[in-house]
Order: structure tokens, then sequence, then C-alpha cells
């Protein structure tokens, strides 16, 4: 598990090491050295002595790291120089480099043809500009010097974060620069988990400089890594049967959205569920045993007055889980009697979805193995009816909901974010591809999730675990988003996602 910790934490784990005199720069310049060297054929193709690394280095400690770190790799015959951003430089650093005899260059002296020669015979930039202190904005004079490096498209390596983003909340400027891999030190900054700062971050590789006896218990944010994932998948013994690996059903799919039953009901039978029971009209239920007719389904119809419904047990069967939303529309009489179902309940679980989620109150009390799914839009229409403000960064946003409806959220996006009901850290999850921005993937992880749910898995390790297998699938679906995807093609490459979390042999 990648455990996520906010600069104040990572300041307060560095003070006893640095009062005991620990040389936390040097070790950090020593990884960063190490780890720049190993990526080098990787980024470029070239040979090692092919290659001219230039740091970008800011004034304070994050640019001292860079500075060493160039230092060290002179030292080992890989050509390194500095381009100093600012007025100042970490003083230790950069006679380090002098020493091993690199150059150092400051922006201010050099006209745009002199920093376009000087790119032209880099290999690999270091982005040591700033560290966990920077803010999101970009100083005028350094703009140009970003810029350029896009557009001499040169692989990047950040040093701690990737600059000019926050590294607490994610928070990044327009126009800070993306990098290949942050190598970041001591510990994972949050913002690098979240929007933003994540998007820019690439790879993470964490390197140990003694911090973490230091770090608090519990972090600020975490995501589920590969192992974690496993554990979480459910897996038949030789005493199962349909009824113990979980009944789903999904009261999805309408006159005008049909589809999203079948879909969401592929996610849930193609993700393992015992049992998938449907609850739609006939024309809905008629096209989805069209397709899989492994389904059950529930023919379920208004009462007289065209509003109430029977969702019961009774009415229905034997349910471990109650999906509730893909393809319907708000004022379907399946969403309010779903939605009533599942806050009469103290321990059934639920994903309530789509049009569901206009359904929900100021007064709606759900728990934590009830996972909400809105999209960016859906939460901030929901923020609004529950009386948030709309107009919170994601994070924030999926805990305020989290912590007025007593649900976990999870709010979908390129980071997919889990805010637990019960208050828990936050799970983030990078595992998709921006092919599964098409209608009907929304569906699909509804049901997935509800399988997950049905098996007995607690609703935020459930909810991050079915973004993980969803995106995954959606991966494997679209060639690691090199080929178009649609909706049912997520569904179809499940049970191969899951193959690849479990080590199955063959799995792609």
């Amino acid at each position: 598990m990648i455990r996520g910790y906010d600069a104040d934490q990572v300041r307060a784990a560095e003070q006893p090491l640095l009062a005991a005199g620990e040389p936390l720069m040097l070790r950090a310049a020593r990884a960063l050295a190490d780890r720049t060297a190993a990526l080098l054929p990787e980024l470029t193709g070239h040979h090692l002595g092919d290659h001219r690394i230039l740091v970008l280095a800011g004034p304070g400690s994050n640019g001292g790291d860079g500075l060493h770190a160039a230092a060290m790799l002179r030292r080992e015959r890989i050509s390194a120089d500095a381009l100093a951003t600012g007025a100042s430089l970490h003083d230790e650093g950069a006679q380090a480099l002098r020493d091993a005899g690199g150059a150092i260059h400051r922006l201010a002296d050099l006209t745009a043809g002199q920093i376009d020669e000087l790119l032209t015979s880099t290999t690999v930039v270091l982005d040591a500009i700033l560290g966990i202190g920077g803010r999101p904005e970009i100083p005028a004079p350094i703009a140009p010097l970003l810029d350029a490096v896009r557009e001499h498209d040169l692989p990047v390596i950040a040093v701690d974060v990737p600059s000019f983003v926050d590294a607490t909340t994610g928070r990044a400027a327009p126009g800070a620069l993306a990098a290949r891999e942050t190598v970041t030190v001591g510990a994972v900054k949050t913002g690098l988990l979240l929007p933003g700062a994540a998007e820019l971050a690439g790879n993470l590789h964490l390197v140990d400089i003694g911090l973490e006896p230091h770090l608090p218990t519990a972090p600020a944010v975490q995501r589920l890594e590969t192992v974690d994932l496993a554990a979480h998948l459910p897996r038949p013994t030789a005493a199962s049967t349909k009824y113990t690996q979980g009944v789903v059903a999904l009261a999805a799919g309408s006159e005008q959205y049909p589809g999203a039953a079948l879909l969401a009901a592929s996610g849930a039978a193609r993700t393992g569920a015992g049992m998938v029971r449907v609850l739609a009209p006939r024309r809905v239920v008629d096209l989805v045993l069209g397709a899989r007719p492994e389904i059950i389904g529930h023919l379920v119809e208004p009462g007289a007055d065209g509003r109430t419904l029977d969702l019961s047990a009774d009415a229905i069967g034997r349910t471990d889980a109650l999906v509730i939303g893909p393809g319907l529309p708000p004022e379907d009489p399946r969403a309010l009697a779903g939605v009533r179902l599942l806050t009469s309940s103290a321990s059934m679980p639920g994903v309530i979805d789509a049009g569901a989620l206009s359904v929900l109150d100021p007064a709606t009390r759900l728990h934590p193995d009830m996972v909400l799914t809105p999209h960016r839009g859906e939460a901030e229409r929901l923020a609004r009816r529950l009386r948030l403000d709309a107009r919170l960064p994601a994070a924030e946003l999926a805990r305020a909901l989290a912590a007025a409806t007593g649900a976990t959220i999870l709010l979908k996006g390129a980071i997919t974010l889990i805010a637990p009901g019960d208050g828990g850290p936050l799970l983030s999850q990078a595992d998709g591809t921006p092919r599964l921005a098409t209608a009907g993937t929304g569906d699909v992880l509804a049901g997935i999730l509800g399988a997950l749910l049905a098996a007995g898995i607690p609703g935020p390790q459930a909810a991050a675990t079915a973004a993980a297998l969803h995106g995954r699938a959606g991966r494997l679906a679209s060639h690691d988003g090199r080929l178009p995807l649609v909706a049912l093609d997520v569904a179809d490459h499940l049970p191969a996602a899951a193959g690849t979390i479990l080590n199955i042999p063959g799995a792609p």
C-alpha cells in the first residue's frame, strides 16, 4: 500500500533526525543520483556516456538535493550541470557541483536562444526548483523555461514533488512540468496521490532516508497496490455456493436507458457474484436475459399510485447487496424505494449511483458499507442539495459528502477518490485510462462494486478495489489506452484483470 502524508507531517518527521545531525540531504541526493542513473537508458535509449543531465535548481533544500545529486553523477562520469532558476542557490550543493567540474548557469543571464542551445544538448531534466514548500504559482521569469523544456520534449525526473504544486492538496499550477517519474524522499506526499499533482508525477519512486519511524501511524491518503487488491478479491472454496458467493440485486435500466442494466449486470457477473438479479420493467429484463441468460429477471412495476414499489426480500428474494441507479431517471420509483430500503437497513450494503443520487436529501443517513458513486458534476449537485460548498477541491468535497451522509463516497475521475463514511483515511486510485471516458463504463463500475460488497468486503475497500479492477480492465480492453473501447468491453475483460491481480498464469 502506498501511504501519503501531508507536508506538515513530513516536516515533523524530519525534525528529530535533523536535530540529531543526520545527513538527510546527502542521503536524499545519493538515492536521487542512483535512481537517475538507473532510469537513463529507459528514458532516452542512450548509453550512459551519451547523457547530459540538466538540473533546474531552485534556492532551497530541493535545489540542494538536485545539486548534490548532480555532483555525485559527475563523479560517476555522467555529465550533469545546473540551471539556477532564482537569485540564490543552496551553497553547499552548488559548491559540490562546482568541485565535481559541473557548470552552473543562471536563468537571468541567458537569452532565449542560449536557453534553447542549452536544452538542445540536454537529454534529461531534473526538476528541483521547488519542494514541499512550493505553491501552485509559476513566477513569470520561469514560465518560458518550462515551455522550452516541453518544446524540446525532454524527459523530466521530479525531485520529491513536481515544482509548482501543493504537496498536501495536489493543486497544480497550469504550466507545471509533467514528470516521467517523481523520486519522492522519505515519504510519499499526499498531493502526489490527489488530482492535479498526481497527473504530473508520473511513476512514483519512494526513497528511504529514515523517516518512517517518525511518521504518523495512520496516513492521510492511501492507495491500494496489487498485493492489497489481491487480498480483497473474492476467491471461492470447495464449500462455496451461489449464495455464499454473494447475491447482487440491481435496480437499473429504464425505457430511456435500457442498456445500463445489461452493463451493470455484466460488471457484477464478471466480477464473480454468485447470483445477479435485475429489478426492471419487462423491456429491460428481456434485453438483459437475451444477452446474459444467467441473470435472474424480476419484473417490477409501480403500485396503483404510480410511485410506490416493493423491493423487500419478500418481493425480490435473498439479496446481499443492492445497487440502485444505473440508467434510472430521478423520478423512477425504484430510486426512492431502493434508497428507503437501504436507509431502513442497519446492515445491508449497497450502491447509490446516477439517477438515485437525486433522491438523497439532508435527512438521509447511511453507513460506510453504502457507497455513493458520483462523478464531479453529480457530486456538486448533491453537495448543493446537502447544503455543502460544491466548489471544494475533489478530496475535500468527497470527505464533506461522506461526513454529511455517513456513506462511503467514490468520486469518479481520472484519479478516483474514496472517502470512507467513518472518517478513515482517503483512498486514491489511478489504475485507469482516458479511454474509460465513454458512455456506460460507470454502469459497469456500479456492478463491480455491488459484487464486491455482496461478497462481504467493507465499503471503502470494496470501492477502492472496484475502481482498480475497473481501471485495469479498461487498460486491457484498450491495449493500455492505445485503442478505443466500449463499456461492455470493460466488463468482458474483468476476469483477465482479476487474473493479473491474483497472478494467475496465463493472465495477460
